[in-house]
């Protein structure tokens, strides 16, 4: 006989798909529905309160008053809550409320980084990349480095990129590609980038209050410069008003035999 689990097992792939499930089906005879734009993201009946939820990190969102208090003893019913008060931190990320709008800072995160690859005295650089030097997969003559070491770089270089630095997007694009196999060439263009946010690391993502709600889309491609399949790089950034809300900077699937 093979016994049935009643609860999922922390670390099964199907761990987080059954608490989700769970946690929305709770909260639905409360009034709070899924939004069609994140599935992540439940909006209460009302309009008055928005739910965002990672994993088991539940934010509130427009909460004021009755309803606040309510949806919290709602949560507290049913699981165990640690009520963390206002927002500060969230995922490494430093949220910052004032007057003139909100900020996200992921400095904190940086100075990790650094202390943790042995930069956090290096010599800053101005850019992430060096524009003169097109990198291209390892030779069969060249000095290979310790991959592990190359692979938490960019690894971690990856979450900023998705935090609050869009700016490192190409550069965290091309440097993964050469993931597998890595040189000292390409080590050495990975600690570069550390070198640039040892320069930049008070750099952050600003939303300013009554911002005008207008959607401008920024694209661009290179062509045929990755050396090893003369494929493009191609991203977009989409912002709201002034603030960036979507980017996006990949290898395009096939090779472009034109700019038109």
């Amino acid at each position: 006989m093979m016994p049935k689990l009643k609860r999922c097992i922390y670390g099964l792939k199907q761990s987080p798909k059954k608490w989700y499930y769970w946690l929305v089906e709770y909260l639905g005879p409360f009034g709070f529905v899924i939004t069609a734009w994140d599935p992540c993201v439940l909006v209460h009946e009302s309009g008055n309160l928005l739910l965002a939820i990672y994993v088991d990190h539940i934010m509130l969102f427009r909460a004021t008053g009755r309803l606040k208090e309510q949806t919290i003893n709602v949560l507290k019913t049913e699981f165990k809550v640690n009520d963390m008060g206002e927002l500060n931190w969230l995922l490494g990320i430093q949220i910052t409320f004032t007057n003139n709008g909100i900020t996200l800072s992921l400095t904190t995160f940086i100075d990790k980084i650094l202390n943790s690859f042995s930069m956090h005295d290096c010599n800053p650089v101005s850019t992430p990349i060096d524009p003169n030097h097109r990198l291209k997969a390892i030779e069969v003559d060249e000095q290979r480095t310790d991959t592990t070491a190359y692979q938490q770089i960019i690894g971690s270089l990856m979450y900023l990129v998705t935090g609050t630095r869009p700016d490192l997007a190409y550069t965290i694009t091309h440097l993964f590609q050469l993931n597998l196999s890595p040189s000292i060439t390409h080590l050495t263009a990975a600690k570069r980038v550390l070198r640039y946010l040892e320069g930049t690391k008070d750099r952050h993502l600003f939303y300013p209050w009554n911002n005008q709600l207008k959607i401008t889309p920024y694209m661009d491609a290179s062509y045929g410069n990755c050396l090893d399949t003369r494929r493009s790089f191609s991203g977009y950034i989409f912002q709201l008003g002034n603030d960036t809300i979507s980017l996006r900077c990949r290898k395009q699937r096939s090779v472009t035999s034109s700019t038109w």
